[in-house]
């Protein structure tokens, strides 16, 4: 009676698959291939003026040197964020917290000191007192290499293929005094590049 009941069950379930499987259900398939993401580049080239790097020689208190500029070009494919800071990298301390920095945006005009339209400072003080990563690409700086000309955004970022050129005047703060006599010092100036996604 159980290989009969057991044989009952067997043949149930068999026919209930058989069952199941005659009844077709409708499928259809679609792919949207090939698929691609590839990441841009961030690079900077910093051209300069042919006072740059300074080499001044017998500064005084007082001493202002002319206008040179270095110049932020973007050579990656993504806009930056372009950021200033100051290094003292030898010489005299005492020295180094006497030089002064004058720092501007070029104009419309992309000369320095012209006094048009859209030159804008940046900085007027002493080298040492600079804060660090200084943003010198912002709305408030303008220049060409700003997307506020309604090309694009966010405005603070210098697009590719685009320059900014901050215009420099250095100099020694009028008040030092004999302790810098016969003194050198060597700083240099570092520009990061810094992605933005806002």
């Amino acid at each position: 009676m159980k290989r009969i009941l057991a044989s009952l069950v067997t043949i149930a379930l068999l026919g209930a698959l058989a069952a199941g499987a005659t009844f077709a259900v409708f499928t259809d398939q679609e792919v949207l291939g090939s698929n691609t993401v590839a990441t841009g580049t961030l690079a900077l080239t910093l051209n300069h003026s042919a006072g740059k790097p300074y080499s001044i020689s017998n500064a005084y208190p007082g001493y202002v040197g002319s206008w040179e500029h270095i110049d932020i070009f973007n050579a990656g494919t993504l806009p930056f964020e372009g950021y200033l800071s100051f290094n003292k990298t030898g010489g005299d301390t005492g020295l180094y917290n006497e030089l002064t920095m004058k720092i501007e945006t070029a104009g419309g005009d992309g000369l320095c000191n012209t006094n048009d339209f859209a030159e804008n400072l940046i900085y007027n003080g002493k080298v040492s007192a600079f804060t660090p990563q200084t943003l010198v690409s912002s709305l408030n700086y303008w220049h060409l290499a700003n997307e506020d000309d309604a090309s694009g955004s966010p405005a603070d970022n210098i697009r590719s293929n685009w320059t900014e050129r901050l215009c420099q005047q250095v100099g020694v703060d009028v008040s030092a005094g004999n302790s810098i006599m016969g003194k050198s010092v060597t700083f240099s100036e570092v520009v990061d590049a810094m992605q933005d996604n806002d």
